[in-house]
């Protein structure tokens, strides 16, 4: 089978089994676009974790303001 050129094919050499091929160019975008999504979901799911934990910090601290809170009423 005779390339002219990359991806062209004589009429006479073209395989008798056609498969959707994708260009180059497809090809090479597609899997940085996979890397990003990858990269995405790494940060949502670190993201969370942060505002997990900042949640945390935020519900103990107002634990402790209700506390002072009730004291001062208290007085």
């Amino acid at each position: 089978m005779s390339l002219s050129r990359l991806g062209e094919y004589n009429r006479g050499d073209m395989p008798k089994k056609s498969r959707v091929k994708v260009s180059p160019v497809v090809a090479t975008a597609m899997q940085p676009v996979a890397t990003r999504l990858n990269r995405i979901e790494d940060l949502l799911i670190e993201m969370r974790g942060v505002l997990d934990v900042h949640l945390k910090r935020i519900t103990s601290l107002q634990t402790q303001a209700d506390i002072l809170i009730e004291k001062e009423r208290v007085k």
